[in-house]
């Protein structure tokens, strides 16, 4: 099949990581793939595919068996390229997220687009059926090769904790996780934090917690790195969370973790993992550091449910979910509106 990814400009994240995974993947097992991106193509992870960069080029392609939209804004882009039936890959609603209340309107109208839908996780795919009549299938990130486990017999007696995530980002919760520290801090667990964002360290989280670590921009093969000599990651995300990518990179590295109790991080866990609330992370993370038995008994279940996301397990399911979009995307050509490429200078 000839398959095309429309991204967003390509920075460094976990969601343009996953994009890539899959492209890969895809790429792996025969089909011809092509990803389009916004901008020249990335260096901080290899990608086989063809890239076009299309903020500086027409896209020249021939007829497409399918074209896959990314973040929301890339869905009229995709539409507007007509390079063959549309389907849509949601690793989290963007609709829900506080920064983009002011477009909410414009998320909500390419959402109403019946096109097929493929999603990192099953509770996206019931939030898009009941809200916007969607059909979709699951087709969650492979494992990354780079986050592997570093041999341990327990946590340090100065434990390093791991918080992923951008600190400005309400539904990374960042801040929680940091009170969270200051008060193992408090009950005598002298822990150290390292954190890693796409971001620099702010002033307003130095205020708050100054880390003794912090690492940003950094490719994913430093962040393994740095990953793998840690003894504890917290995942203090909010309820809008589409995956949580860190937290099963934590687990494929056995890494314990402690994550907050939201509608994606049982699909990530397996029961693997500590689900709490978000007032219960001290609690739950001193439970493990102060405990080896407890510690190295989580190292090994959450690196057991890891397995399930090993890139053998996942490609069938990308095939699979690739195959049914495209025929779904056929059997409904009239289910999209009628957009003209002369609503954008850039491709008349």
């Amino acid at each position: 099949m000839r398959i095309a990814y429309v991204l967003p400009h390509p920075e460094l994240n976990g969601g343009n990581k996953v994009i890539f995974q899959h492209a890969n993947l895809l790429q792996e097992r025969g089909d011809e793939v092509t990803i389009l991106g916004e901008g020249p193509k990335p260096e901080w992870m290899e990608i086989r595919p063809a890239w076009i960069d299309y903020a500086s080029t027409v896209p020249r392609l021939p007829e497409q068996d399918l074209v896959v939209a990314t973040y929301w804004t890339t869905l009229r882009i995709a539409r507007r390229l007509s390079l063959g039936p549309l389907a849509h890959f949601c690793q989290g609603y963007e609709g829900g997220l506080v920064h983009l209340r002011p477009v909410l309107a414009e998320i909500e109208e390419v959402y109403s687009w019946r096109v097929p839908t493929l999603t990192v996780a099953p509770h996206l795919g019931e939030l898009l059926r009941q809200r916007f009549g969607r059909e979709s299938r699951v087709v969650p990130p492979p494992l990354d090769p780079l986050f592997r486990p570093a041999w341990r017999l327990g946590p340090r007696r100065r434990p390093w904790i791991a918080i992923p995530g951008i600190f400005e980002a309400e539904v990374k919760g960042i801040p929680v996780a940091l009170e969270a520290v200051r008060r193992l801090r408090a009950e005598g667990i002298p822990c150290r934090v390292l954190r890693f964002s796409i971001f620099p360290l702010s002033e307003a989280e130095r205020a708050l917690l100054a880390p003794d670590r912090y690492l940003h921009g950094v490719p994913p093969a430093e962040i393994a790195r740095a990953l793998r000599a840690c003894d504890l990651l917290l995942l203090p995300s909010r309820a809008e969370e589409g995956f949580g990518l860190p937290l099963l990179e934590a687990m494929a590295s056995k890494v314990p973790a402690v994550a907050t109790r939201i509608p994606s991080t049982p699909f990530v866990t397996g029961g693997a993992v500590p689900l709490v609330e978000p007032s219960g992370l001290a609690d739950a993370a001193r439970e493990l550091l102060t405990s080896r038995r407890a510690w190295r008994r989580a190292r090994e279940q959450g690196y057991e449910a890891a397995r399930r996301f090993r890139p053998e397990e996942v490609a069938p399911r990308l095939c699979e979910g690739i195959r049914w979009a495209r025929q779904l995307a056929v059997a409904a050509p009239d289910a999209l509106p009628s957009l003209a490429l002369s609503e954008d200078p850039k491709w008349t």
